[in-house]
């Protein structure tokens, strides 16, 4: 069976800047990547619901 895992990418913290090379952690304020196991800081990113008007 499978394992779900946590990785960067999903995390609140993680930040994709255009300028930069790098990937951001939030958390640790240091460069990772969207593919890299989470570390024990993981906050679930908030879905976008769509507007219903």
């Amino acid at each position: 069976m499978e394992q779900l895992m946590s990785r960067c990418g999903k995390c609140q913290q993680f930040t994709r800047t255009p300028e930069n090379q790098r990937d951001i952690c939030g958390a640790w304020q240091q460069p990772t990547t969207a593919t890299r196991q989470a570390c024990e800081y993981f906050m679930v990113k908030k879905t976008q619901r769509p507007s219903t008007r």
